[in-house]
């Protein structure tokens, strides 16, 4: 009985961490665009996230920003130079991820 209650109280938990990604992937059209650009590419520098998205820098910096804080992307750092990507470490998005590819049409970079 204790086992199972431990168990339903770890899948709320893990349920709820994937409904706060989703939540910070659709709360703005800037954060989808990001989150879907990285997907896409990969890795991206700040530049490229900005070029290729059109949004503004304060825009992306702060969306990176709790993108990072949420446990959606990591960065890694070159000298001064900062690259981000899906974090893939994170258990959660292998479940978000295979969502997104049980509802796309078109093949998604692993």
């Amino acid at each position: 009985m204790w086992e199972d209650r431990r168990s339903l109280e770890e899948e709320f938990k893990l349920d709820n961490e994937i409904i706060s990604m989703l939540e910070e992937i659709s709360s703005s059209v800037s954060g989808s665009r990001i989150f879907w650009r990285l997907l896409r590419n990969g890795e991206m520098s700040l530049s490229e996230i900005i070029r290729q998205t059109n949004l503004n820098h304060n825009v992306v910096k702060k969306r990176v920003g709790r993108m990072i804080e949420t446990g959606l992307v990591k960065e890694k750092s070159f000298g001064r130079i900062k690259i981000y990507m899906i974090n893939q470490g994170n258990p959660n998005i292998r479940v978000l991820l295979n969502l997104v590819k049980k509802t796309s049409y078109e093949p998604l970079q692993e």
